[in-house]
């Protein structure tokens, strides 16, 4: 039976773990899917050459990426003809991406249909609100990437070679009511701003107006100006109610 890690083909040559330094590459992967605002796409042009632009990514409610595209757009006519597509995560804005985590992912682009345009529509739009100028757009589309392959380093000697996408998929089992109920879960934890400021603090985040703008059964996202920060849960929930709680024991209350 095949890895789930065959969409990328392995090395040629044998990584020693033993040699590596320390490095945790569940949480480092973790950061980037959900604290990262953009991220390069690559998709197959015609001509033969890989195409690449950058995007902005939005983590779908298990983890999977997902993103905007107007269909006018080149990479959009690429996916219409093969739909395989990669995506890179780094820290874009630090002064050596070569020394910090990074991520690649590949596997299949596949358009969001109506069902669940609307909510994943808002969840975009909650984390880039100049989002709502495009997202009325005519041809506006978004794409998810149902996830072959990952490969995650963190700079030189920090390799993860044997890690796969199930190590960030969440698990959303049960999780309906909860998932129905995120605007209503958000706007309550919006309510008390302090309460997040202690949670963000608590995380070791910076002081700021920290408000809520995802959910999932594992974890909430916090965005303070273009901050970004994901809060694991002490457990796994799957009711508004278990949610509010978890929370507030996160915030000490």
């Amino acid at each position: 039976m095949p890895s789930i890690d065959a969409a990328i083909t392995p090395r040629d040559i044998e990584i020693n773990p033993g040699a590596a330094a320390e490095f945790d590459p569940r949480g480092a992967g973790q950061v980037l899917l959900h604290e990262s605002r953009n991220a390069a796409l690559s998709t197959l042009d015609p001509g033969g050459f890989p195409y690449g632009v950058v995007t902005n990514i939005l983590p779908d409610y298990d983890g999977s990426p997902v993103f905007f595209t107007a269909r006018l757009a080149l990479h959009a006519r690429n996916i219409a003809a093969d739909d395989r597509v990669s995506l890179a995560l780094a820290g874009f804005d630090r002064p050596d991406a070569l020394t910090q985590p990074r991520m690649t992912l590949v596997g299949h682009a596949k358009r969001v249909g109506p069902e669940r345009m609307e909510a994943l529509s808002a969840r975009y739009a909650a984390r880039f609100p100049k989002a709502k100028l495009y997202l009325q757009l005519p041809d506006a589309a978004l794409f998810r990437i149902e996830v072959l392959g990952v490969t995650v380093g963190g700079g030189p000697g920090r390799n993860a070679s044997d890690i796969g996408f199930d190590a960030y998929r969440i698990d959303l089992a049960g999780a309906e009511g909860l998932i129905a109920a995120e605007g209503a879960v958000l706007a309550e934890l919006n309510a008390a701003p302090a309460r997040l400021g202690e949670m963000a603090v608590g995380a070791g985040a910076a002081a700021g107006r920290w408000k809520a703008i995802a959910l999932d059964p594992a974890g909430l996202v916090l965005a303070s100006g273009e901050r970004l920060l994901r809060l694991d849960l002490p457990e796994r929930v799957v009711t508004a109610e278990g949610f509010m709680a978890a929370a507030a024991r996160m915030a000490g209350g």
